[in-house]
This record gives C-alpha cells, structure tokens and sequence, in this order.
C-alpha cells in the first residue's frame, strides 16, 4: 500500500519528513489569503497547471501523480484557516477518486489546539500523533469539497476561523487590532512581532505590513 504524507506547512513538512525518514509532500497554498480561483481546476487531471509559482507547481503536479487507484493520502492539518481551507480544497480533489484519504488532526483536549500552527509540534510527539490518524469517509470528504465551492464562490480576501466556523471575511478584519498597536514614531516592524506573538491568527508578516500601510495612508 503506497503512503503519501501531506501538509500544508512548509516548516512542518520538514520536520515530519526527518522523523518519518520518509517523502512528505509540501503543499504551501496561502489559501487564508487571496484569490481561490487560482487553484479552481476542471478536475484533479488539470492540478499541474493551477498556480504559476514553481514550488507550487511541482508539489501538484506531485500530487496528481500520487492520485490512483489504491494510493493513501495522510493529510496532516489543523483549525488554522490555511490548514482548513488546504484540507476542504484536498477533498475536492480527491472525492471523486479511488484514493483513501487518512487525516491527523487536533481532537478536543488534545496539545494540538495550544499551538499556533503545525509547525510548532515537536519532533518527539510526532509518533503521538500519528496514533490519531483517521480514515476520512467520501461523505464527509463531499462535505468539505462543498465548503471549498462556498469560499470559491464568495472568494473574499481573507478566510479566518471564527468560532470554530470558517468564515470568509473583509480584508480589513483585524484592523482595529493594528491600530491599537500604531502609535506615533512606533516602528512597524515591532507593531508586527507585537501582532505575531500576541495573536495566534497563521497569518504572515507581509499581510500585517500590507494592512498597516493601508491604515497608515487613510488617516490623513
């Protein structure tokens, strides 16, 4: 039985890959943020061509090659919204396919839900982990291919888990959190690791850089 290992953490993907001394696929889609419509495709046979930038490109076209008949996926993910929407995305490519999808995934109680995403697991609790693994069923395999069609169809800029629910958002969010962190002569790049320790959202300094130039400009 062939063994894919999946995430969509870059960071993770390396870490998993030297304590199961094994490929992990790398999935680094950025799907918290931007246009989902990048990634639509008429099916799982077109996945090679749905991004432009080359990491991205290779880890699909990766991927489709592991989409056969008796292949097993373990998709290593998390609540945080890049994880989920990878995951819902993951679903609809493979929902109509004859590859078993197996899932890790934080359970209630568990460490997992402390951590501000997959990265921060320890190579020493890895094995724990992987005792969680579950097969995901076609029905609920459907059920998160749906939830990708929703956010694709109202393709908002941000995604963001909001009360244990993923909800398409506004870009401006969390601005009213940046703008109790800008104060005059205050540098941006503390206004950012302020953000990045504080809150747990998953998402990446650029974005917080971006967001504080936008406020910065509408104050006059």
């Amino acid at each position: 039985m062939q063994m894919t290992d999946v995430t969509f953490n870059s960071t993770f993907a390396a870490t998993l890959q030297y304590e199961l001394h094994q490929p992990v696929l790398s999935l680094p889609l950025s799907l918290q943020i931007g246009d989902l419509t990048r990634l639509t495709t008429d099916g799982p046979a077109q996945l090679a061509n749905s991004a432009d930038d080359p990491i991205v490109k290779q880890a699909l076209a990766t991927l489709k090659s592991q989409v056969k008949p008796g292949a097993v996926l373990r998709v290593w993910w998390s609540t945080m919204p890049d994880d989920w929407v990878g995951f819902d995305w993951l679903c609809q490519q493979l929902v109509d396919t004859d590859a078993q999808l197996r899932q890790v995934i934080t359970q209630p109680g568990l460490a997992l839900q402390s951590l501000a995403d997959l990265s921060e697991i320890l190579p020493e609790d890895i094995a724990h982990y992987l005792q969680l693994a579950q097969v995901v069923s076609k029905n609920e395999q459907r059920a998160h291919s749906y939830e990708w069609q929703a956010l694709v169809a109202e393709n908002a800029p941000l995604r963001v888990n909001l009360n244990g629910h993923l909800v398409s958002v506004a870009a401006d969010f969390y601005d009213s959190l940046l703008e109790r962190q800008i104060q005059p002569g205050r540098p941006v790049v503390q206004i950012i690791g302020e953000m990045l320790m504080r809150y747990s959202l998953g998402l990446p300094d650029w974005w917080y850089r971006a967001r504080i130039q936008h406020i910065l400009s509408t104050r006059g």
